[in-house]
């Protein structure tokens, strides 16, 4: 992503992520860039991916937009970036300031990655206890709730149950959390199926509004967050997701040591034609 806009010269972050970085824009909004760059097994590589910032918020504002029905986000108009920002305006949005709850709120309706190794060991994905004789990629009866937290920049997200997530941040606001994003998953599933793709899962957060009002922040069912293939192809043996974990993949064929590489234009080339196909089957179909 082009970084020359003199906003980014003359301006700080208040607050740098792994692909985000947070500007004080004004006294009640926040200007969210996101970077070309591409995070596994939570490190952040240099080397860029072009049009991945692009792509992911034109993805992000497209569901918010799609979602108000369901709860508000922190979205706002953001025409006046154009002028402002003009080579990266794509990569930008204006949100509202909220307070971040602390915890990635993980939806998942098939049993698929992390949860599918889970149910292998016990039976269970979180502390949930699923039914016998399920396969890889098999669809839940319903979409389950597997909570997270919220690591600092650098350190691993560990899984929580759904009680620990109450005594975290109340028993009213986790339950509200779990109903939203329960729904915002089945709208979402629903809209993808209607265009040939299968939403696995994915993840949200949430914060607190000026308010105290709880709504949704930070992205909402790109490729980074979420895991998506084609419907047909859902029960192959192998399966083409459309998010990192072809990357994440590659790092272990090569034997990756966490450090710093020159990512292959050949890989770059595979990830950003995925994310760009979900752009179209979602955005643009």
């Amino acid at each position: 992503m082009n970084q020359n806009d003199t906003y980014f010269l003359e301006n700080s972050p208040l607050f740098s992520g792994k692909i985000r970085q947070v500007f004080n824009y004004s006294q009640d909004k926040l200007l969210i860039k996101t970077s070309d760059k591409i995070s596994a097994f939570d490190f952040v590589f240099d080397d860029e991916v072009t049009t991945k910032g692009s792509l992911l918020t034109k993805i992000t504002k497209f569901w918010f937009n799609k979602t108000q029905h369901i709860i508000k986000n922190h979205l706002l108009d953001d025409c006046e970036l154009q002028d402002l920002i003009p080579k990266s305006h794509e990569s930008c949005m204006l949100v509202k300031k909220c307070r971040p709850i602390r915890i990635e709120s993980i939806v998942r309706g098939y049993l698929s990655g992390s949860a599918y190794s889970e149910y292998l060991k016990n039976g269970k994905v979180s502390d949930i206890s699923m039914k016998p004789g399920l396969k890889l990629n098999d669809r839940f009866d319903v979409p389950i709730f597997t909570p997270s937290t919220k690591a600092e920049v650098g350190d691993k997200d560990e899984s929580i149950t759904f009680t620990q997530m109450k005594e975290l941040i109340g028993n009213d606001e986790a339950i509200y959390i779990n109903k939203k994003s329960i729904e915002l998953y089945n709208f979402a599933h629903e809209y993808a199926l209607s265009k040939g793709l299968c939403l696995i899962d994915t993840k949200f957060e949430f914060g607190y509004d000026e308010q105290n009002n709880i709504i949704l922040i930070d992205e909402i069912f790109t490729p980074d967050c979420s895991r998506y293939c084609l419907e047909q192809d859902r029960n192959n043996k192998d399966v083409d997701f459309f998010d990192k974990q072809f990357f994440r993949n590659y790092l272990r064929e090569i034997g990756w040591q966490s450090t710093q590489i020159n990512i292959p234009e050949k890989i770059k080339n595979t990830l950003i034609t995925r994310y760009q196909q979900v752009y179209n089957m979602i955005v643009n179909a």
